[in-house]
């Protein structure tokens, strides 16, 4: 790291450069209205009302925000950004952990907005004979699970784009992971192994973060052991990242 680049100013640069970006105003208003106005709606018409109903939309921005997270790193190696950035702080790692930071700071108020938000227009859109209570059982740790979740996914997302480089075969992966591996591993283990080795994977553990109690809540893991290994997952695929930053050019 040059004389005087502070890993403050670090991040205080990557903030500046994450909110220039109109890209980032727009994913993240569309996350917002979408996931509030389909909660709404959910309210207004679902034959079978349920608090976790509000948080349908959670599984889709989780990829949309995992993508925005990987092309925070991809973004800048296709624009050429990148040899800029490294000139500043040659050591590379420490713009890595900056990137993390700026995104969970940014993502994680919005989507506690958000997933409340959600939760109180299902509600009110909910006619009153058929509305849930706002004290249930688990709902405040769902609630939270819910915000806590994308986020983490999101980190994941930026550090596939920080291992891999280029946007396709980061969105590639990431998707691939998130979507198909679950269904690919149900279909191909047997039953009495599949469930246990599912509930491991990256969304599944992220899902459970925001399950209720009953339901399909037996599928997963119980909420603080899922919060582990989705933290183990961002660690992991952080430090492969960071790992390659070192070893490559821009």
């Amino acid at each position: 790291m040059k004389a005087g680049t502070s890993f403050r100013r670090i991040v205080h640069a990557e903030w500046g450069k994450f909110w220039a970006l109109r890209s980032t105003w727009l994913v993240f208003t569309v996350v917002g209205v979408l996931a509030i106005g389909l909660a709404a709606a959910i309210g207004a018409s679902a034959e079978e009302h349920k608090p976790e109903q509000a948080f349908l939309a959670i599984d889709v921005f989780s990829i949309v925000l995992g993508v925005f997270g990987m092309v925070m790193v991809t973004g800048e190696y296709g624009s050429g950004l990148i040899r800029a950035t490294f000139a500043a702080v040659p050591r590379r790692l420490p713009v890595l952990w900056a990137k993390a930071l700026v995104l969970a700071a940014a993502a994680a108020p919005l989507m506690l907005v958000v997933c409340a938000a959600s939760l109180l227009a299902e509600y009110a859109f909910t006619p009153a004979v058929d509305r849930f209570s706002l004290s249930d059982d688990g709902l405040v740790r769902a609630t939270l699970g819910a915000a806590a979740a994308p986020v983490a996914l999101a980190l994941l997302g930026l550090g596939i784009g920080a291992l891999l480089r280029h946007t396709a075969a980061a969105i590639t992966v990431y998707v691939l992971s998130m979507l198909v591996l679950p269904a690919l591993l149900g279909a191909v283990l047997p039953a009495d192994v599949a469930d246990d080795v599912v509930r491991f994977v990256p969304v599944a553990a992220a899902q459970a973060m925001y399950a209720l109690p009953g339901g399909e809540a037996s599928r997963f893991l119980s909420p603080g052991p899922a919060a582990l290994v989705l933290a183990a997952w961002v660690v992991t695929v952080l430090a492969a990242g960071g790992a390659a930053l070192r070893r490559r050019d821009p």
